[in-house]
């Protein structure tokens, strides 16, 4: 809505004057069709199937009923036709169904709106203001008159300044009672709502009429729309939509003849509402509407709400106090005393090379809330661990460089993190480090794959010469005249060298049981695989470990169920699920080197079981 061109927005307003002053749309019948379910707001209306065959169809039915003469000589500038407007009339035979455009608009009752006129009408018709203020310049003004609940200054030093970015570009003035961000975890009960006297009294036909507690209500607020302004056709947007019921109830209204609001599943099928003060109506906001005020000098005032169901679980309300602050991004709302509540980073990707900690990282950054780091991997407690500096606060100060921690302290809802997967495998330096400038709890996410196929792709990728200079002299140069079994083999090596497999016989290529039971989890393995970390695994090269380096394959919309749910996050439905960091390879591998590896790591992938559970059981 907010990117309408201007020139289609005074096209529309235009258009919708026409309309009113011809009186060639009349208001819809009333009919109470009760709530308007939900499950009918899954998807915005003009995304469904339905109505788009349909339009298609009638579309097409228009055209085939012009003949074909007809439409060599017509003259669509001076007959009116034009195609892309042409008036789509619905088929359906269920008038009270989901397919029937008039759905998209239920009549919920009538009430007597004088009392709230009595407390909202002053300064109602005052213009708003032509530029926008922060709260804190608000709050250092004086208030001229405190029962002008219009006045911002008066909103945002005796109840709490919010920001509408579109309405309050339009000129479109506001009293806000409740609001919540767009995931509805928090409900900001305004004070004007629980303290102001007689507004709860004045509200509550209205909620009786509708049957809902105020503890279902979302969002509820008082809308001003100027004379002359028209609110394009739109749909609502947010992850809050589909989970609302939409009510508007019309309280100001100097003619209602003057008022064009229109709701329906496309816009050619938008029908006319009626904006008789108190007629308290509920629209579907994944349909398309638009609201014009055709009149010359009177604003026009709503009173919008929206409500959740009885078994909708809002996290959080908070009731707030005259003149605090509200810090909002597009899709988040936080205090200003929340400030810092959340430190920096919230989480940690970690795992094995080539798992898919990469595309993992991708689909988290698309969640709204989730704010990409400076950089994906910041290496910042390993390669770029700074040894130089002395003490904790610099050491602090250096990390935290890598994210954007000043701007996140602001936002607590919001959060990001680190995806860096040699971590796992530097575990003995990381850990330490970790603690000392990270000393809150991170969630860790790891990620694990199949190590024999981890193994090939970790070869393929660190001996390709694709990629940008950087990629290509990070991945180091040590394997490029080896075979995958000669690097292999190095590897075995380098862990007997360093006594970090002595339940390894390489050259039986066989497993002592009773050895690796012994020594798994032991402190001499520790101290092994310390000695291995220290000399076999460099700062600033790929070309290492092929075989101690070690995503079970969950399906990626799955799998991120359980990474919103692992982080505190509401879910939501990623755009892009295509893999990143990936690259088609032959995935071939010499007989004898599979079943030896497969004999090599069977007991470890047991022992991943008996520390992970039984879902863990023959994972790949």
């Amino acid at each position: 809505m907010g990117g309408t061109p201007k020139e289609e927005i005074d096209k529309q307003h235009q258009e919708a004057a026409n309309i009113v002053n011809s009186g060639s749309m009349p208001c819809a019948k009333r009919v109470n069709r009760g709530e308007i379910p939900l499950r009918w707001k899954v998807c915005p209306t003009v995304e469904d199937p339905y109505f788009v065959k349909l339009q298609e169809e009638q579309m097409l039915q228009r055209v085939q009923e012009i003949s074909s003469t007809e439409l060599l000589s017509c003259d669509r500038e001076e007959d009116g036709n034009n195609f892309d407007e042409m008036e789509l009339v619905s088929t359906s035979t269920d008038d009270k169904g989901y397919r029937n455009p008039e759905s998209c608009i239920s009549s919920r009752g009538q009430v007597d709106v004088s009392d709230i006129l009595q407390l909202i009408e002053e300064g109602c018709q005052d213009a708003a203001p032509t530029s926008q203020s922060t709260s804190e310049q608000l709050q250092k003004k004086q208030v001229s008159s405190a029962t002008n609940l219009w006045d911002e200054v008066n909103a945002a030093r005796n109840n709490v300044h919010v920001i509408r970015p579109s309405h309050d570009a339009w000129g479109i003035k506001k009293i806000v009672l409740m609001f919540c961000d767009d995931f509805l975890q928090t409900v900001y009960e305004m004070p004007w709502w629980h303290k102001k006297v007689g507004m709860k009294r004045a509200i509550q036909p209205i909620l009786d009429k509708l049957n809902v507690e105020p503890n279902r209500l979302v969002r509820m607020l008082f809308a001003s729309l100027p004379p002359g302004v028209t609110i394009p056709v739109h749909h609502d947007t947010g992850a809050w939509v589909k989970h609302t019921h939409r009510v508007h109830v019309p309280i100001a209204i100097q003619d209602s003849n003057k008022i064009l609001f229109r709701c329906g599943p496309t816009p050619s099928t938008m029908q006319r509402v009626d904006c008789t003060p108190g007629h308290i109506f509920e629209m579907n906001n994944q349909a398309k509407h638009a609201v014009s005020n055709c009149h010359d000098s009177h604003h026009r005032v709503h009173l919008i709400l929206d409500y959740v169901d009885v078994s909708f679980r809002i996290r959080q309300r908070i009731k707030l106090q005259p003149g605090e602050t509200l810090l909002q991004t597009r899709r988040s709302i936080d205090r200003a005393a929340d400030k810092g509540k959340r430190p920096t980073p919230t989480f940690m990707i970690i795992g094995a090379q080539k798992s898919g900690t990469t595309s993992i990282y991708e689909y988290l950054n698309q969640h709204p809330l989730v704010v990409r780091a400076k950089r994906r991997e910041t290496h910042c407690l390993d390669w770029r661990w700074r040894t130089d500096l002395n003490t904790k606060l610099e050491r602090r100060k250096h990390c935290l460089a890598f994210f954007h921690t000043k701007e996140l302290a602001h936002h607590p809802s919001c959060l990001t993190g680190d995806s860096t997967p040699s971590y796992l495998l530097d575990s003995f330096r990381c850990i330490p480090r970790l603690k000392e400038v990270f000393a809150h709890d991170i969630k860790i996410i790891a990620i694990l794959r199949d190590p024999i196929r981890r193994a090939k792709s970790h070869y393929e990728m660190v001996t390709s010469l694709d990629g940008t200079p950087e990629q290509i002299q990070n991945r180091g140069k040590e394997w490029l005249e080896l075979t995958l079994e000669q690097v292999i083999a190095l590897d075995f090596k380098n862990m007997n060298e360093c006594g970090l497999i002595p339940y390894w016989n390489d050259e039986s290529k066989t497993m002592n049981q009773s050895v690796f039971q012994a020594f798994v989890g032991s402190k001499e393995e520790d101290e092994a695989f310390k000695k291995y970390l220290e000399k076999y695994v460099p700062m600033g090269s790929g070309s290492h470990s092929i075989i101690t380096r070690d995503m079970k394959h969950d399906g990626v919309h799955k799998t991120m169920k359980k990474v919103w749910a692992h982080l505190e996050l509401p879910e939501y439905d990623i755009d892009d699920d295509t893999a990143r960091n990936s690259r088609s390879y032959n995935d071939g591998m010499n007989a004898e080197t599979r079943i030896m590896l497969q004999r090599f790591f069977e007991p470890h992938n047991q022992r991943l079981e008996s520390l992970l559970g039984k879902e863990w059981a023959k994972p790949w």
